[in-house]
C-alpha cells in the first residue's frame, strides 16, 4: 500500500565530520525549504537526524558508524511504511541505504559525475568517499562492511549511471567490467540525457530501484557543486526531466541526495535546483501511485 509519509534521514557529515564540506549541503537544502515544499505536495514529513560520531576512530571509523546508522534509519523507515529520503554529505551513504532497504532484487539508478567504484588498490587521490560502490559489492573494506546492518555483497546487473564523465581510463574500464550501464556525459556534443534515460528504462525493468542524486551531475557551468566539478554534465532542465522519468518508470524505493558543498560555489542556486529536482521526483511518484497524499 502506498505511503503518504517521507522520512528525511538527515546526515550532514563528511567522513564523519559534522557540518564540514559536503556535510553542509543537507543544511542548505533544508534551510531553503525542502520540508515545506514537500508538505505542499500533501506529504507528511518525519525527520530522523543522524547523531554525532565524534568518539569513533578517524575518518574510517566515523564513516562506518555513519553507514551503520543510516542503514538502521532506512530499515526503520521501511518498517513504518515511510519512504526514505536521505539528505547526506557523502556519496557512500547510498551503500548504507541499499543495506537498509533489505531488498536483494534491488536495482540502482545513479545520477553522478563519478563512479564511486574505486577500491583502495586503484584510488589515486585518497578520497575515501570514492569507494562506496566497491564496498557494497564486497570488493573492499570487507570486515567493516560486515558491521553495516543488512549488508550482503550486491551485484550490479541492473545498474544505470546517468551523467557519468569525470573518470580516469582505469575507472571507466572498471565500470564496463562490472557490467554497469552508463549514459555518459560529453563535452563534444549535447547529450539528450532524458531521452537516453527513457530509452534505457524502457529496455529493462528497474523495479525496485535505489535512486542516487549526486549534485555534481550538474554541468560545471553552474559553478562548483563540490571540489570535483566537470564539464559535459546536465543542465537543470535535464535533471528535472530525468527525475520525472524515474518517478514514472522505475518504482523507486529510496532517494539519496548528496555530495553538495554550498560553500564551494553558489550554494543557494544549487540548493534550489536540488529542491526542484526532489519535488519533481515526489510529485511524479504521487501521480504514478507510488506515493499517496494525506
Amino acid at each position: 500500500m502506498p505511503t503518504n509519509t517521507i522520512t528525511i534521514i538527515f546526515s550532514p557529515y563528511h567522513v564523519g565530520l559534522r557540518d564540514h564540506r559536503v556535510g553542509n549541503g543537507p543544511h542548505r537544502i533544508r534551510s531553503l525549504g525542502i520540508v515545506q515544499e514537500l508538505e505542499r505536495l500533501g506529504i507528511t514529513i518525519e525527520i530522523n537526524e543522524i547523531d554525532h560520531v565524534d568518539d569513533y576512530e578517524g575518518e574510517i571509523g566515523r564513516s562506518f558508524e555513519i553507514l551503520r546508522r543510516i542503514s538502521k534509519a532506512v530499515a526503520e523507515a521501511v518498517s513504518k511504511n515511510t519512504f526514505p529520503l536521505v539528505l547526506a554529505g557523502n556519496c557512500m551513504s547510498s551503500a548504507a541505504v541499499a543495506c537498509g532497504l533489505g531488498r536483494r532484487d534491488l536495482s540502482f539508478i545513479y545520477f553522478d559525475a563519478h563512479d564511486d567504484l574505486d577500491s583502495p588498490d586503484v584510488n589515486e587521490n585518497g578520497y575515501f568517499d570514492a569507494m562506496g560502490l566497491s564496498m557494497l559489492r564486497g570488493e573492499s573494506w570487507k570486515t567493516l562492511m560486515r558491521t553495516v546492518p543488512g549488508f550482503k555483497p550486491f551485484s550490479y546487473d541492473k545498474f544505470l549511471y546517468c551523467g557519468l564523465r569525470d573518470q580516469s581510463d582505469i575507472q571507466r574500464q572498471r565500470v564496463i567490467d562490472a557490467g554497469m550501464k552508463s549514459i555518459w556525459g560529453e563535452t563534444s556534443r549535447k547529450v539528450d540525457f532524458a531521452g537516453e534515460l527513457a530509452s534505457e528504462l524502457a529496455k529493462t525493468s528497474y523495479d525496485p530501484a535505489l535512486v542516487h542524486l549526486d549534485l555534481d551531475v550538474l554541468d560545471g557551468s553552474y559553478g562548483k557543486v563540490n571540489d570535483y566539478p566537470s564539464p559535459g554534465g546536465m543542465l537543470e532542465s535535464d535533471l528535472i526531466s530525468c527525475m520525472d522519468i524515474v518517478g514514472k518508470t522505475a518504482a523507486p524505493k529510496s532517494l539519496t541526495v548528496c555530495s553538495f558543498d554550498p560553500n564551494a560555489g553558489d550554494g543557494d542556486k544549487i540548493a534550489r535546483i536540488a529542491i526542484r529536482a526532489i519535488s519533481t521526483f515526489f510529485q511524479t511518484l504521487i501521480a504514478s501511485g507510488g506515493l499517496s497524499k494525506h
